[in-house]
């Protein structure tokens, strides 16, 4: 909400400034607007301070006011920088529109004058009033006996596996150093990470294999060393609950050891040369760590330290490779077996209409434990009088009546473990900016992949976040609140995100509530939050009607975001004036007039046609000043609007179309040349088809903050120009062709006449573009490519002849067949080059293998169809090859033989196997305890159970994953 109010306060900023050049005219209304800055930066001042702050009822109230007041004051503000979008009339005839403003200006400064004051006097917390949701789930963990809540979670379903894989990570390895061994149980809360570990603990605090086992609570240790507090006293005592014998001469701790407060004691003085195994659950912080590894890196290298933790950062800062256990979600079976056992207490098949009507249970529950025994509990009250409208009731209600933050009955007080997790996950978050991240996640419904680049372009149109918006995101994901579907190249960014089931209910709950969201769900009825004078701002329509649109009645004109799943769009949206995101991706039903009727929307700036079968895009698009992101993929646009290319704002455009034919001279070749050159934001072409005799490259030559592209090219044979010499990557300033509108005489290594490329388009009817001609003006930019796609054989080839280092491009994907590599001494000079993805080169593995003489690579993928010619020859890879790479994926049917030399990959940390169809390991892959740093591997789904094996062999003990199958070679996208 913070990141709302700053984008108010700069537009109330850019407005005065405007208005400072007439202030005689201007004085009062001038006046009031500076007023209103200066209360809202006063509230952002509050809002922080605040923030760190236990917040309550009362205080979350006034918090979404606030909100609803930045919203109004940045609406009436364009109203006043764009009289287009508000007052149009008034300035038509001519009507001074600013006694009505004036009189806004002052309800303004009185209303946030007064939520300012409330804020300033709002001291601390207030009173509890929404129950036990506020309480950290600690209260209900063990703290004292473990023995005592263990009982019941014992029982939870599909334990022995987990349960199995922890004990034997606790046991030696043969030939392994004797270190101190650190296991971390990761995973969503409520996922029944306690419960394993407290399963591991009963084994062991009932046998004599460790001197010491000891369980602490992380929770609320915040202070230095206050973790290392509990651990001390915990080891005191099951020290002293143990028989005579763990006591020797030797070995016990002393009177005065055992007398002393923990300021004074340590670990070394309680435990010299015992082997103590320690479980401390709960831990989110890294911080918090920190002393406690210290203090154990001084005792035996025997200890073991069992670590639970919701926080995936957390976890590889405490362990690493396979010593990350990631607990997943029960299976169908176990989840119904489980369920029906806490239902009836025992043992019991259900009725079949119970089975049946419990599905929309299962559905929802997701595998989750917590969230299925809450659920069995509350149906386990109603006895032998449970029904299937019971089972129909809880299904469809979960959120609403059960999760939802504020409901105390008696009834659902089963589900109060549950909504305390919940809640926990929203209240841990930093700051507002990710809590407003985490409730916009409501728009998306169940099931739903969201693109993680997508959702931040969306969050920042609307202001919610800043420059640093993916970090929030990452956070999320870091948490376990948000779960990655896709990992994008070596990074921790997901490329596709989705969230529990349990978790979207909860999220669209509280969203719903504060405002965030407004739903339409199928046939229900509106969900919308329940204050009466809060306008409805975003909307999201999910595989439901048109008509459900109008059912907003009055509440439309203040919407500024609307998202459509499965529906037909509404007719008219000219009400909506203050609309900044439209996201209509796989709607139907788009005509002329409907994308006519678009153009309207002036402040839109995140416009998503994505699978809407549109054919063309109207020239009246040019109206879209405000305009930053277009995505038209998977759509009938073949052409480009010149329009759209000269819109000011725009930086991402997505699509497969031709780019616009441009006039060869004259007005209209000037002003383009001078937008592209000066004005164009464009940083993201993704991506334009070249195949016309007059292909416009103009766009890749001169839009200099353009940082990614992508092209497909077909492949026509090159007669207009011979082959291009070798040409650098980086060409300087002065060079360039835009930097003179004077024709030069003469050519430079690599670089055309500049009597040609003076006007990139200027070229006869005659003289056809082609390949090569691209790739030059790829050359030639002034300000470098950042990632270039390429989609075509001849022009990869092309391409790859012409690079010459140092490469400024860090990023190549190339699809197509590949005549051969560049030798090794050019490739040695491409260094810069951090991530390459080849697919359908038609090398072998043993031509690819020359690519270790890249030395700046970090993230290498190969994807190929054709096993028998990719598997010919061995992946060889020598001393200092790959000296740099992080991550390694191989994606093809069959796994080619891969030979790693001591001294290799030193820097290699993943290393994906997507080969469904492979051999049995032995022979295929040799030397892979060379690779040092390895701490991944990922495997496909259908890889044999032997190449676990493997891995599990590797002195790092790597953790190991199962990738879902997915088609061979995906889309570059």
């Amino acid at each position: 909400m913070s990141s709302t109010v700053r984008l108010v306060f700069s537009m109330v900023a850019e407005v005065c400034s405007v208005m400072e050049k007439d202030k005689e005219r201007h004085a009062k209304l001038y006046g009031g607007l500076q007023s209103i800055k200066r209360e809202m930066q006063m509230a952002i001042a509050l809002m922080k301070d605040k923030d760190t702050e236990c917040r309550g009822a009362v205080q979350e109230i006034r918090f979404q006011q606030l909100q609803e007041f930045a919203y109004d004051v940045e609406d009436f503000v364009e109203g006043l920088r764009d009289p287009a979008a508000y007052g149009k009339l008034l300035v038509a005839i001519r009507m001074d529109p600013r006694t009505e403003q004036l009189r806004s200006i002052d309800q303004f400064k009185e209303t946030i004058s007064s939520l300012a004051n409330d804020l300033k006097h709002h001291q601390g917390a207030e009173p509890n009033q929404q129950g036990e949701d506020t309480d950290h789930h600690q209260g209900a963990a063990m703290s004292g006996d473990p023995d005592e809540e263990y009982a019941e979670e014992q029982q939870l379903e599909a334990m022995d596996g987990p349960k199995s894989k922890i004990v034997e990570l606790l046991k030696p390895s043969l030939g392994e150093k004797q270190q101190l061994r650190v296991i971390s149980i990761v995973g969503c809360r409520g996922v029944g990470k306690t419960a394993l570990a407290r399963a591991v603990y009963a084994k062991y605090s009932s046998s004599d294999e460790f001197d010491c086992v000891a369980w602490v609570i992380a929770s609320g240790c915040n202070k230095k060393k206050a973790l290392l507090d509990k651990i001390l006293e915990s080891v005191r005592a099951d020290l002293a609950s143990r028989p005579a014998p763990h006591h020797t001469e030797g070995n016990a701790p002393s009177t005065e050891a055992e007398g002393a407060s923990t300021a004074k004691a340590s670990l070394q003085d309680i435990l010299p040369r015992k082997r103590c195994l320690v479980f401390i659950d709960d831990v989110q912080q890294v911080k918090v760590w920190k002393d406690t590894v210290d203090a154990f890196s001084k005792l035996s290298s025997k200890n073991r330290i069992v670590v639970t933790t919701s926080v995936l950062s957390v976890a590889t800062a405490c362990s690493s490779g396979s010593y990350v256990y990631r607990m997943g979600y029960l299976s169908d079976g176990d989840s119904k077996s489980l369920f029906w056992r806490k239902v009836y207490g025992r043992q019991k098949e259900p009725p079949y209409s119970l089975v049946t009507d419990s599905e929309s249970i299962f559905s929802k529950c997701g595998g989750l434990p917590l969230a299925i025994t809450s659920v069995a509990k509350h149906l386990n009250i109603i006895g032998e009088k449970l029904e299937s409208t019971h089972c129909r009731e809880v299904g469809q209600n979960l959120g609403k009546d059960y999760l939802s933050a504020g409901n105390n009955n008696t009834a659902v007080s089963v589900f109060k473990e549950m909504r305390r997790a919940l809640r926990h996950c929203y209240d841990s978050l930093p700051d507002y900016d990710h809590r407003s991240c985490m409730l916009y996640l409501g728009i998306f419904p169940k099931g739903h992949q969201i693109k993680s680049k997508s959702l931040v372009r969306r969050l920042k149109a609307e202001g919610l976040v800043d420059n640093e918006g993916c970090k929030c995101f990452d956070e999320l994901i870091d948490r376990c609140i948000v779960e990655p579907v896709e990992i994008c190249n070596n990074s921790v960014v997901a490329k596709r995100c989705q969230v529990h089931s349990v978790v979207l209910e909860y999220i669209i709950q509280r969203s719903v509530a504060k405002n965030v969201v407004t739903l339409i769900q199928d046939h229900e009825p509106v969900l919308k939050g329940s204050t009466t004078e809060a306008c409805v701002r975003r909307l999201s329509i999910q595989s439901s009607t048109k008509e459900r649109f109008d059912e907003l009645d009055d509440d439309k004109s203040a919407l500024r975001s609307l998202t459509m799943f499965d529906t037909e769009p509404p007719s008219d949206l000219q009400r909506c004036k203050m609309l900044r995101i439209l996201d209509l991706e796989g709607c139907n039903g788009l005509d002329q007039e409907f994308l006519e009727g678009l153009c309207e929307l002036l402040l839109l700036k995140y416009l998503n046609l994505r699978r809407t079968r549109i054919n063309k895009l109207p020239p009246k698009m040019e109206k879209l000043q405000r305009l930053e992101t277009l995505d038209i993929r998977e759509t009938r646009v073949e052409r480009l609007p010149m329009q759209v290319i000269m819109l000011p704002k725009l930086a991402y455009l997505f699509g497969k179309f031709q780019l616009p034919e441009v006039p060869t001279k004259g007005k209209e070749a000037d002003k383009l040349y001078e937008f592209l050159k000066k004005k164009s934001v464009l940083h993201t072409l993704a991506g334009f088809v070249t195949n016309k005799r007059r292909s416009p490259e103009h766009v890749i030559l001169l839009a200099r903050n353009l940082k990614k592209v992508k092209v497909w090219c077909n492949d026509t044979p090159a007669d207009a120009f011979p082959d291009p010499e070798p040409v650098s990557s980086s060409v300087a300033a002065s060079d360039h062709p835009s930097s003179t509108r004077r024709p030069r005489s003469g050519k430079t290594r690599g670089v055309v006449s500049q009597a040609h490329y003076d006007y990139p388009w200027n070229k006869t009817e005659e003289r056809p573009s082609n390949n090569t001609d691209f790739i030059k003006l790829l050359k030639m930019r002034v300000t470098p490519l950042e990632s270039l796609s390429i989609i075509s054989s001849e022009v990869c080839n092309d391409f790859l002849g012409s690079l010459e280092g140092p490469c400024t491009i860090s990023s190549i994907k190339l699809r197509g067949i590949l005549n051969s590599l560049p030798d090794s001494n050019k490739l040695t000079e491409l260094g810069r080059i951090r991530k390459l993805q080849l697919f359908s080169t038609g090398l072998t593995i043993k031509d690819l293998s020359a690519l270790q003489c890249l030395r700046g690579l970090e993230y290498l993928k190969m994807v190929e169809h054709n096993t028998d010619r990719f598997c010919n020859g061995v992946f060889t890879v020598e001393k200092k090859g790959f000296e740099s790479l992080k991550s390694l994926c191989i994606d093809a049917p069959k796994l080619p033989k891969m030979q790693f030399k001591e001294g290799s990959m030193r820097s290699l940390t993943s290393l994906y196997l997507l080969c469904p169809n492979s051999e049995l390991p032995s022979g295929t892959i040799e030397g892979i305890s060379h690779l040092a740093n390895l701490s991944e591997v990922i495997l496909h789904s259908a890889m044999e159970q032997a190449w676990e094996t493997v891995a599990n062999r590797h002195p790092n003990r790597p953790c190991v994953k199962r990738q879902p199958a997915e088609p061979i070679g995906n889309t570059v996208a």
